[in-house]
């Protein structure tokens, strides 16, 4: 803002819209060739005081004005980043860090700027809990930069249902990615069961396989209780609800309800196999009498479709993904494994005791 000067005869009017917008006159070059005094506001600079309706003069506390050609005008504030120094490069830093991090984590091995990545999954060991095989199969399965997955089997079996859990999970990710099976040492029952759900699988020569069947296991600990002098009474509101109890013997009666019982999953293995290698039923069910298989006697029984080891397997997926057969495609595996040796000992001894609780207490069926 500028205040002008008093005018001169020939000058043009002072207006108001121009001492608020600080425009001059057009006659300011005789304003100023007439070394006229600029006006002041009452309570001007002189008294600390204010012009009408605007800051403050200098010295009265908040104005900062200053003169010029034209008079007293207010300067443009500095930006904030001068006016705060600190708070802005401590602000700047903390954008960059975050900004740094987050392409970082998207740029890891699982992110979706890494390139072309395939994924393993890792079943190991008797199979008795599914959760976290499956929850790493459904964040392959989402991950729209895993285009294929191995699933890695190396299991004696395992549970019935963590079994079929485990297949369901591999068949849906097979309907939308390629997967290809691979086993290691050893991959039967259960285990032979959850690579069914893949599109092609891959056994090595000396692998152990198939051996599809269904098996019960009741301990009985009568005898063992009568010895200690410990003894069980159970009410029930039908015959068969107590079946399957460890404190007496089995009842031919209970034998039968259970032998019902693993049929149905007898069958429903046969089926499941016979519709994953298109196979016929009689000649499935010729073949499931529970016997093992080496790798090379699965693929003679049309059980496996090539024999070949985990890299084969990767490589196999790759040209299915048509992606380059190169060390440059990533593998990502999972589900993660303990950090540390004592908690996967501990985590082993307690999921042993709370199976073997659960055993004690109802039947168990296995693949």
């Amino acid at each position: 803002m500028r205040i002008l000067s008093d005018p001169s005869p020939d000058a043009q009017p002072l207006k108001l819209e121009d001492v608020l917008t600080g425009v001059p006159p057009a006659s300011g070059a005789s304003q100023a060739k007439s070394g006229s005094a600029p006006l002041e506001w009452p309570g001007g600079p002189t008294s600390g005081g204010s012009r009408p309706g605007g800051p403050a003069w200098p010295g009265s506390g908040g104005g900062g004005w200053q003169s010029g050609p034209w008079g007293m005008y207010a300067p443009e504030p500095k930006p904030w980043r001068k006016r705060h120094p600190v708070l802005f490069w401590v602000g700047l830093i903390l954008v960059i860090v975050g900004c740094a991090g987050y392409f970082a984590r998207w740029a890891k091995d699982d992110g979706p700027l890494s390139g072309p990545r395939i994924a393993v999954i890792n079943v190991e060991g008797v199979i008795l809990d599914s959760d976290a095989v499956v929850a790493w199969i459904e964040a392959v399965r989402q991950n729209p930069g895993i285009p294929g997955a191995v699933v890695r089997i190396n299991s004696p079996g395992g549970a019935v249902g963590p079994s079929q859990e485990i297949y369901r999970a591999v068949k849906r990710l097979a309907a939308e990615k390629e997967v290809v099976a691979s086993m290691g040492a050893v991959a039967a029952s259960g285990g032979y069961y959850v690579a069914l759900g893949s599109d092609e699988i891959y056994a090595n020569p000396s692998t152990l396989t198939a051996s599809i069947g269904v098996k019960l296991q009741v301990p009985n600990l009568e005898k063992l209780m009568g010895v200690i002098g410990v003894s069980e009474k159970t009410l029930t509101t039908g015959k068969l609800k107590d079946a399957g109890s460890t404190w007496r013997e089995m009842s031919p009666e209970e034998e039968a309800y259970f032998k019902g019982l693993i049929g149905d999953m007898y069958e429903e293995f046969i089926e499941t196999t016979a519709q994953a290698r298109k196979m016929p039923l009689d000649s499935v069910r010729g073949l499931a009498d529970g016997r093992a298989m080496t790798g090379r006697q699965a693929l003679a029984a049309k059980l496996v479709d090539k024999i070949g080891d985990r890299q084969d397997a990767l490589d196999r997926v790759k040209e299915r993904c048509k992606l380059p057969a190169t060390p440059r495609v990533k593998v990502v595996e999972g589900p993660k494994k303990p950090t540390s040796m004592l908690k996967e000992l501990l985590g082993a001894v307690l999921s042993l005791g709370a199976e073997q609780k659960a055993a004690l207490e109802q039947p168990q069926f296995f693949y």
